[in-house]
């Protein structure tokens, strides 16, 4: 009995890939992690990005293996820009003033605290938008989720990559298997 040596799927896709955000770097990612993150929104045309650990960053949009993702995908499953959805806000706080993140709900929509640490939102604003927004006011420690109620999909900002990998083999799951 011969035994093969088991496949190394790093050798068929790295983890090479960068994502950068308001100055901080994350990663590295597969290129199969990225094109996720494209699908699910997570990084956007705009969304600064980088095949190499030492490099400049672009505009994910202009990355051959992700452009046709943006393109395909485009914004039908999101609300469209202008039209209002519900959505509720959960962050854990540790270093921001709970009133700045209170200060850009308010600039976002209409938000009322349903208990400590989770917000109804209701706003025209994209969660994609919403979700950079959020970003720009917690710090890398803190922790935010958003749950668009109109559509049911999923944003977060800093969960890490457990939780990021344990939420996506949850979200969707099917329920028969």
């Amino acid at each position: 009995m011969t035994t093969d040596p088991a496949l190394n799927l790093s050798d068929i896709d790295p983890p090479k890939w960068r994502v950068q955000v308001n100055g901080t770097v994350y990663g590295p990612y597969t290129l199969g992690q990225m094109q996720g993150f494209a699908r699910e929104r997570r990084i956007g045309p705009h969304t600064k990005v980088s095949d190499r650990e030492t490099g400049s960053f672009g505009p994910a949009g202009e990355v051959a293996a992700l452009k046709d993702l943006f393109a395909a995908h485009g914004k039908a499953e999101e609300t469209p820009a202008g039209e209002p959805a519900n959505y509720l806000v959960i962050a854990r706080l540790a270093e921001t003033d709970e009133r700045q993140l209170l200060g850009a709900l308010n600039r976002l929509g209409k938000f009322a605290q349903v208990m400590p640490g989770v917000w109804a939102l209701r706003s025209s604003v994209r969660q994609t938008h919403l979700r950079q927004a959020l970003a720009g006011v917690v710090s890398p420690e803190e922790q935010v989720m958003i749950a668009n109620a109109s559509t049911g999909r999923l944003a977060w900002v800093n969960l890490g990559p457990e939780a990021d990998a344990h939420i996506r083999s949850i979200w969707d799951a099917d329920l028969s298997a």
